[in-house]
Formats: C-alpha cells, structure tokens, sequence
C-alpha cells in the first residue's frame, strides 16, 4: 500500500524546556513536525551539543529524517535583567525612566543595554518591548537618561527585546557569540543556519565566509525582520538558501496593517527564485495556554498555505507552551485540509525556466499534470538541487528525493511537497533506474504497476545544477 504522502507545507517546531525530552520530541516528530529549530539565543553550546544529539537520536529511532535549525542571536537591543523573580508591571500613563546600562530593572526604570540605541532617542519616539506587547513614548530627554510615559502597558519581564520603529538599526556584524555558534553549526553538520537581522545580500556572504571557513554546509535562513531588508528583498532572495517571515521584530517596525502585505511580498520573491520560505510568529500563539487555537489563528494558517509558504514554524507554542504536541497536530490538520481544498499553485508563466534544469524539472510536472497515471515524480539528486527545482514548480504529484547522503535528505525535509529517500547510487543508467524504483516501492511510496517520472543528473558532478535527464516508466 502507498504511503500517505498528503501534506506539502512542512511544519518547523522549535523546541525548549516543554519539548527537548526524549519522549515529547518523539511525539512532536510522529505528529508532523519535519525541521526542528534550536535558538542559540537561549541556550549555552554545551547545553545545544546535548540538544542535537537528543534529536539526532529520536529521529533515527522514529525512522525520520529530520533537519536542525539553528538561529544566531544575532544583535538585537534587550532589557536589563529583572532585580528578583517577579516581572514588574507597568501602567497605562505611568511615568517611567530610560537608562542606558544593563542594571537591573526597577518600577520606575527600564534599563536598556544598547547605549548607541537611546543616545538616538528622542521626544515622540515610540519604543516597543516584547514584540510590541508593552509600549513607551519618550517625553524628553534628561542627559543620558530619558522619561518617558507607557503607552501600553503589561508585566514586563527580564531581558526583553527592543525595538524603536523609523529608527535604523545598527550594521550588520558577527559578534564572538555568533562566530562560536557558526563554527558549532559546522561541527555538529547542522542543516540550516537562521540569520538575524540580515539587511543586505552581502550580510548573507559574510555568514557563509565564516561557515565555510569552518567547513560547514548548512544552508542559510534569511530572516526578514528590518524595513532594511524589505526594501532589498529581491537582492536577499538570490543570495539565500531560505527565507523567514519573522513576524516578531517586523511586526513591531511596520504597521500592524501593513505585516500581511509585506508577507506577500516576501512569499512571492521567495517562490519567483525557487527559494524555501517559512511563515514565523503567532501562528497558534494561544495554543501556549490553551488545547485549541484561536478560529482566526487557523485562518492565518490556512491563508499562509494558500499563498505558496514551504513551512509554517511554531515558537513559544512548542518551546514553552502547555500543549507543544497538539500544536503541531493541529498545525498538520489545518495544512492537510487547506491543501485538500485548494491545490497548488503552479509556477507562474511569467516565471519561464532560465537553465536545463529549470526546463527539465517544469517538464516532468507538465507530464505529472497532464497524465494521471503519474503517481510520483523521482528527483534523483545529490546535493537536493534538482528536488528543489521539481518543487518550485508545486506539481500536485507528489515529489520522492532519492538521493545517496542522508545530510542531503533532512535538509530537504523543510522543502515543499518533497520526501526525501536514502539509497545508494548505481554505476549505469539503466541500475540506477531500477534502483530507484526499487527503493520506492520498498519504502512504501508505490506499488508494482504504478508510473513515475524521474529526473535528475545521471552523470557525477561535483557541484549542482547539472540536471539533464527526464525519464518515464512504469514500475
């Protein structure tokens, strides 16, 4: 019997303290979940060693090939640290002080470590914490220091990200920090790299300098979360690997109403360059506290689906929240039945293949789609190039990667519509054909009599993009 290969949009899950035992991450992997994230942000390399080796080890035993990501905490302005345990409430029209300085934070002062950041405030400036949850608006300056009145207030917890909308941030750099966990991703060959506060393409090419000097070959997520990096998009999306739709930080730069456009935007240059693009922030934020997700949280998600996303991610629902495993099984039926009921958007014809492989890789969908006795369409691929290429077609017919590299296989597990299958490769043409299709009916993915197109490159190259081959056969 085939295998259920239904859902295309991959679902990415971080993990923390309510996720990272063996037995929930065990669960989170059966109920969907196909790249796990790890935010380097919150933990120490001693702490993520333990981590990855914990999901290596679940995702073997579960027969799964799973991808790691990992972010870089990049520099983002921050809070100080709270006195005790207690966050401290803040009241709307209270009067508070803006310090510059890492001490700890009092009722009536709000320390903020970025000196270079409050030196810029001025009277009328907005300054949003915690993903905007709590708002100051600066009245006026006093020397170093400013008051400034809450706008919106809340319980305001220790070493809480900053944010001042209109306000440039600073370059793009590498902190020790960030070279640590870049040399750590290339030890422990994870397979995707989330890079913070990326403003331009040359951002991208400073972090793959430092992974490849190190001898790593995750591929780099884009982070889209400065107006910066919204006006150059375009340019970002041909130097990434991936793109993220980091909703968080954005959300708190743009207005409220111009998030969803902007989300668009980012989906549609993602898709116009084959790029992967994940969906990020609130998708079931209310599944943190609660079993079930808000009806308009369901739509966000259905909505992300219908626009082309590859992935959709889960932050705080799986890293911190009471219900991480429903999250993501809710998150598998939403995608699941949105994608029942409406199939996948084709390549657009505007966007004409450009290379071999691009033409190779629309006509093996083309078949797909003319012919319903395609039940699959095989990439044979080395390095997931020609998978990719086949998915940024979005063929209905879904996609098996057959490749020889396991590392290979669960950097494709984020790619839309893709299964990635691990098998060795033939000498001759005509071994690895029969090859394949033997390793697909093995694995549960067809049966004798079915029809597949293959693709791929059936010569040895070294570097991908040598698509070349396109062939039909009945198993």
């Amino acid at each position: 019997m085939r295998k259920q290969t239904v859902r295309r949009a991959k679902i990415v899950a971080t993990i923390g303290p309510a996720s990272w035992g063996d037995a929930v991450l065990a669960e989170l992997l059966r109920a969907g979940t196909n790249i796990v994230r790890v935010n380097a942000a919150h933990n120490t390399p001693a702490e993520r060693k333990e981590i990855v080796t914990r999901i290596r080890e679940v995702a073997e035993r579960e027969g799964r090939y799973v991808g790691i990501l990992q972010d870089l905490a990049g520099w983002k302005p921050r809070t100080g640290p709270l006195a005790g345990d207690e966050p401290i409430r803040l009241s709307r029209g209270q009067q508070v002080e803006i310090a510059p300085g890492v001490q700890p934070l009092a009722p009536g002062r709000i320390s903020i470590e970025d000196e270079a950041l409050t030196e810029q405030l001025e009277p009328g400036d907005r300054v949003l914490i915690a993903d905007g949850l709590l708002e100051l608006v600066v009245e006026r300056r006093e020397g170093r220091h400013l008051q400034a009145r809450v706008a919106r207030g809340g319980l305001l917890l220790g070493r809480q990200g900053v944010a001042v909308p209109g306000l440039r941030g600073r370059p793009f750099t590498l902190s020790d920090r960030d070279r640590a966990d870049i040399a750590f991703a290339a030890e422990h060959e994870l397979e995707y790299l989330g890079v913070s506060f990326v403003t331009r393409a040359d951002d991208l090419e400073t972090v793959r300098g430092e992974l490849r000097r190190y001898g790593g070959r995750a591929h780099l997520v884009a982070k889209i979360e400065r107006p910066e990096a919204l006006e150059r998009i375009d340019e970002i999306v041909r130097v990434a690997d991936a793109i993220m739709v980091a909703r968080g930080d954005l959300g708190v730069q743009l207005q409220p109403e111009e998030v969803p456009i902007a989300q668009k935007r980012i989906i549609a240059a993602a898709r116009a360059c084959g790029r992967p693009v994940i969906i990020a922030t609130q998708m079931l934020e209310s599944m943190v506290n609660q079993p079930i997700p808000t009806r308009a949280e369901v739509t966000d998600v259905a909505n992300a689906v219908i626009e082309g996303a590859d992935a959709l991610m889960l932050s705080a629902e799986t890293a911190t929240g009471q219900y991480p495993v429903e999250a993501v099984a809710m998150m598998d039926r939403i995608i699941g039945t949105t994608e029942r009921h409406f199939p996948p958007t084709p390549a657009l014809a505007s966007e004409a293949p450009t290379t071999i492989a691009s033409t190779i890789a629309r006509a093996a969908t083309d078949i797909a789609r003319r012919w319903e006795a395609v039940q699959l369409i095989g990439a044979i691929t080395r390095t997931g190039f020609t998978a990719r290429e086949v998915a940024r077609e979005r063929p209905q017919t879904p996609i098996i990667a057959l490749t020889v590299d396991p590392y290979v296989a669960r950097q494709l597990a984020l790619v839309w519509g893709v299964y990635p299958v691990v098998a060795p490769f033939a000498e001759t043409t005509e071994e690895l054909i029969d090859g394949m299709a033997r390793t697909i009916v093995e694995a549960g993915y067809a049966q004798p009599g079915d029809h597949v197109v293959f693709t791929g490159s059936l010569r040895y190259f070294p570097e991908p993009g040598h698509t070349d081959t396109l062939h039909l056969r009945q198993l």
